[in-house]
């Protein structure tokens, strides 16, 4: 029986272990719950290291984004594989490539979408963040469910 690719289930016990869930599953809702807390965890890490940054050290905010973001990802790599992604198979050196080359996917979309909104809108640097992020978390989630650890 045809199951479209974007909401089917996995039954692991008629399909092996190879399938994959849909992207409208009940386990990628688990997922992305998990991948939620785990991503506001260090999503406030991020944030504390970016003020830290710029309003105590007078780092350059551009500068502060990108580094608050690598390290917080570099964090949320090791929720990811221990609590979030836990059933991949994807080795953990392998898995971590693809997970820093998706986090750069995301800090480009994050740097733009930042540039965008305190430069043309003149929205404060903090804000701008917090907004670029809702989408730049969902399109990583994405990828790192599909591409990197193969649980979608």
């Amino acid at each position: 029986m045809f199951h479209s690719p974007i909401a089917r289930d996995r039954d692991p016990s008629s399909q092996g272990s190879g399938a994959h869930y849909g992207l409208l599953s009940r386990h990628t809702a688990v997922l992305f719950a998990r991948n939620a807390v785990s991503s506001c965890l260090c999503f406030a890490i991020d944030m504390a290291l970016i003020w830290l940054m710029v309003s105590r050290l007078g780092v350059d905010k551009y500068v502060a984004v990108t580094i608050g973001f690598l390290f917080a990802n570099s964090l949320n790599y090791v929720l990811a594989r221990v609590w979030v992604f836990r059933e991949s198979d994807r080795g953990i050196f392998t898995g971590y490539v693809y997970y820093l080359t998706n986090a750069l996917v995301g800090l480009a979309v994050i740097l733009a979408g930042f540039a965008f909104l305190t430069g043309l809108l003149g929205v404060y640097y903090l804000a701008a963040r917090v907004i670029v992020s809702l989408v730049s978390g969902t399109l990583v989630f994405i990828l790192n469910a599909t591409l990197n650890f193969h649980e979608v």
